[in-house]
């Protein structure tokens, strides 16, 4: 008998320490929803959103990371978001998105406030979250620890790339947490991103040293570049894609059965099992982080 519940006892105690490494994606949206059908959509989309004073007009991603014991609840936020300023005063037009905004991480209890009104409220948040095993969750937090030791955060931006040490928006921090972790698959990948050739014509600084001005953005801007134009071709990790996802996700639940939907205050999201996968073997980064080497900030 005393052999039975040891048994018992072992198999619950790893059953429990499984349970806790999770990575966890909570999704934001933007207030108004973003229209990329062409630049001139975009902008005024982007504008309207920012103008309704609502928090992260641009859509958010949360990331939470469970280790066993340890917690972690961070984004990337920017820390003087001068969005108008940069539009109306610098004239980027669409260059706004390969600007470099100072940006840093946020902390642990300023995102956990900030979950705790999302998901009492339930409508504009959702989230996915990842079973992983002891690899992949230790390989996850290391990432973490060393991009704080690096301070990438310190630069925020739409178009930069977490994991070359560029710094990051906060949806491509979200994202990287979970192909650091290996769970992301071409599937997810292809859901999450939307990718648009910005023309010449209407890129200012730091593609072009030519100013855009906002107005002509607006009144000329009817399409994308094609292929045969000159473009500058931006594939980007949208906050509106990965929330649409997780609710088609949720929907879909009850017929195809392939996710278990979790509830977390009045918000709904899914659980993916990716535990059974090997974490992955190659370095993290995909190039050699060096904190003395700044990058040119426009």
């Amino acid at each position: 008998m005393k052999k039975i519940l040891l048994v018992l006892l072992l198999v619950s105690t790893n059953l429990m320490a499984k349970s806790e490494q999770h990575l966890t994606l909570y999704f934001i949206p933007s207030p108004m929803g973003l229209d990329w059908s062409s630049p001139a959509d975009i902008a005024l989309s982007a504008l309207k959103n920012r103008l309704s004073f609502r928090s992260h007009f641009m859509g958010h991603v949360f990331v939470e990371l469970e280790c066993g014991n340890q917690k972690e609840q961070t984004g990337m936020v920017g820390k003087n978001f001068d969005y108008l300023t940069q539009l109306f005063v610098h004239k980027r037009g669409l260059g706004i998105l390969y600007h470099s905004f100072d940006g840093h991480l946020e902390d642990k209890a300023d995102v956990q406030e900030e979950l705790n009104d999302f998901t009492a409220g339930g409508s504009r948040i959702n989230f996915v979250q990842f079973n992983l095993n002891e690899g992949q969750c230790n390989r996850t937090m290391t990432y973490l620890k060393e991009y704080r030791k690096n301070n990438v955060g310190r630069y925020y931006g739409l178009a930069n790339r977490p994991l070359y040490g560029e710094g990051s928006g906060c949806s491509a921090f979200g994202a990287s947490f979970a192909e650091v972790a290996g769970v992301m698959d071409m599937d997810i990948k292809e859901a999450w991103t939307q990718t648009i050739n910005i023309p010449h014509a209407f890129a200012g600084p730091p593609l072009q040293e030519k100013g855009v001005s906002i107005f002509t953005l607006i009144s000329s801007g009817t399409s994308w570049a094609k292929e045969n134009e000159p473009h500058q071709k931006l594939t980007f990790w949208s906050p509106d894609l990965m929330f649409d996802w997780v609710n088609q996700k949720v929907a879909k639940s009850a017929v195809e059965k392939f996710y278990a939907v979790k509830e977390i205050g009045y918000s709904k999201g899914i659980v993916i099992d990716r535990s059974f996968l090997p974490a992955p073997s190659g370095p993290i980064w995909q190039q050699h982080l060096d904190p003395n080497i700044k990058k040119t900030k426009e």
